[in-house]
């Protein structure tokens, strides 16, 4: 499990910390619990990913509103009349004018 890995660390870097050559008893007493503690704090200070998800939806919100409001003032405002594409006249649509009986 990986909190069994992360114990061991935690064991093996308290050893190592024990074994310093400036280590003193009388320091000893809490300084594990003085260690954790500070790994707690830092831990609490970090705002989770969907904290942020969820204060950002206004602004993602928004964006999709300037979005609409750009694409439909972008539109043309006029439509394009099917004949003037295909010039009426030219051989492919006599061909088929001719093969559909219009």
């Amino acid at each position: 499990m990986e909190t069994d890995q992360n114990d061991s660390r935690l064991d093996r870097f308290f050893a190592a910390a024990r074994e310093a050559e400036l280590y003193d008893p009388k320091k000893e007493y809490g300084f594990e619990s003085r260690v954790m503690a500070e790994i707690r704090a830092k831990r609490e200070g970090q705002i989770p990913f969907f904290v942020w998800a969820w204060r950002l939806i206004p602004v993602f919100i928004s964006i999709v509103i300037l979005l609409g409001i750009w694409t439909y003032s972008s539109e043309s405002r006029y439509t394009t009349d099917l004949s003037a594409v295909t010039r009426i006249g030219s051989e492919e649509t006599m061909l088929t004018a001719s093969l559909t009986g219009e």
